[in-house]
């Protein structure tokens, strides 16, 4: 199971997030399994209703099947047009955004970039890459870097670049283009993100500086039984990470000899799933993300925790809002998940030297064009991942985030992190909803997931 963080896919389904808005302290809790398949922000295209012809439906009005869609997905997935490739799953705001940058990007070199939104872009690029038919790049988070790297699916341009690595880009930014234990460079970064506080400005004056602020704040305003809560969070291992390794304690690591480690069964991370087990006493019992995220865009909660993604939703909603900075710990920091936007070179520009050229040529561009990074950090609250950037002159709302982003450990990228997703989720939800004990739930979810590495 790939988790999927990246600007673009995370949306909120308006309608029902709304319908939830007003769940109350005894309604039934949601668990996290039922949340992964449905709401919680993940692969979503975030297409809105106009009330006119949709992507959904024919230029006379008549529904499209599934059957029909699919068809034109093929169809339209060229490979080999133009001077080179691109397939991305970008949501319909980031499609327009990335439509105005290619668009100049060929008026000013000439090369022409065949562009095409392909729908499960996973599962293509992993039928695509082996038999041929794929384009020479792609989009999405680092932490496909090693598995795709693993099953060939990438190319290493490290000879290539015209650009140097180190002064354009942030060592974090550099290594998360790097598979593990090689000198290898499978692509090239744009953006980071992770997750850090909103608060809204019109409840509280200031937000809280350290965590018994918060949770003093969350005290006061908690009243569910009015739909009012002291603080929202969505819920799941990569939005629970900042608490989970506050006190030192990693989820997954790798060490030296490139053997995967666990901190699940370590003192310090019981000490931060017990951390986050008290802030949960002050939000909605539903954990799916949809009725985290209304509580607070409708002015029900003081608190919330989110990522850039997050920003413009805010936006679209009139939300007062405003970004700050990740609360002090005392005796810990904490320390959330954190990832890299990445433009991945596929193994295709291999097959022909121009298009490796124009490939190149293309993610140099848009990577290091100034006007490029200013606007994900203006528009999407990304973190700029340029050595050029100047923290005094980021937006207000970016600011929270490059602190988090430097409080931040990377995302693992190992493809045996996929078998910790589901049952550490198993375990937290075991834990807030039916109050099991924290060293039995993660001792037990630690020995499925080594189970799985047999």
């Amino acid at each position: 199971m790939t988790r999927d963080y990246r600007f673009g896919r995370r949306t909120v389904l308006a309608g029902s997030a709304l319908a939830l808005a007003g769940c109350v302290e005894d309604e039934t809790p949601t668990d996290i399994d039922d949340e992964n398949d449905d709401s919680n922000g993940q692969d979503e295209n975030g297409q809105e209703e106009d009330g006119g012809v949709t992507e959904d439906d024919d230029a006379n009005g008549e529904e499209r099947s599934e059957e029909d869609e699919d068809e034109d997905d093929e169809a339209d997935a060229e490979t080999g047009e133009g001077d080179l490739s691109v397939w991305h799953d970008f949501n319909s705001t980031t499609e327009t955004s990335f439509t105005h940058w290619t668009d100049e990007f060929e008026a000013e070199t000439g090369l022409d970039i065949a562009v095409t939104e392909v729908a499960d872009l996973e599962d293509r690029i992993e039928t695509g890459v082996p038999s041929g038919e794929a384009p020479e790049m792609w989009p999405w988070l680092h932490d496909w870097v090693d598995n795709h790297w693993d099953r060939g699916f990438l190319a290493d341009v490290s000879g290539d670049l015209t650009i140097d690595l180190d002064a354009e880009f942030t060592d974090a930014a550099v290594e998360a283009v790097q598979p593990s234990g090689t000198d290898a460079v499978v692509g090239l970064p744009y953006a980071g993100e992770t997750m850090t506080l909103f608060y809204n400005p019109e409840l509280i004056d200031e937000p809280p500086e350290t965590y018994d602020e918060m949770l003093t704040i969350a005290q006061e305003f908690h009243n569910p039984q009015y739909g009012e809560y002291g603080i929202t969070h969505p819920v799941d291992v990569y939005f629970i990470s900042w608490a989970l390794q506050a006190f030192g304690s990693r989820i997954f690591e790798v060490n030296d000899a490139g053997e995967p480690q666990l901190g699940l069964e370590e003192d310090s991370m019981h000490e931060g799933m017990a951390l986050f087990r008290e802030l949960y006493n002050y939000m909605p019992r539903d954990l799916f993300y949809d009725p985290q995220i209304s509580a607070f865009a409708n002015g029900d909660a003081p608190l919330h925790f989110n990522g850039p993604w997050a920003v413009r939703d805010f936006n679209d909603r009139d939300t007062e809002f405003a970004v700050a900075e990740l609360p002090a710990i005392e005796g810990g920091s904490a320390t959330p998940f954190a990832g890299i936007d990445v433009w991945y070179f596929s193994s295709m520009i291999n097959e022909d030297d121009d298009r490796k050229e124009a490939s190149i040529e293309f993610g140099e561009w848009f990577t290091t064009t100034d006007e490029i990074v200013e606007h994900h950090a203006e528009e999407y609250g990304h973190v700029p991942v340029t050595t050029s950037v100047n923290e005094n002159e980021l937006p207000d709302d970016v600011r929270g985030f490059y602190h988090a982003m430097e409080q931040g450990v990377p995302m693992p990228a190992d493809p045996r992190m996929n078998q910790v997703w589901q049952p550490l989720e198993d375990a937290i939800s075991n834990i807030l909803i039916d109050d099991a004990d924290i060293a039995d739930e993660f001792g037990a979810a630690a020995a499925s997931i080594r189970a799985a590495w047999e």
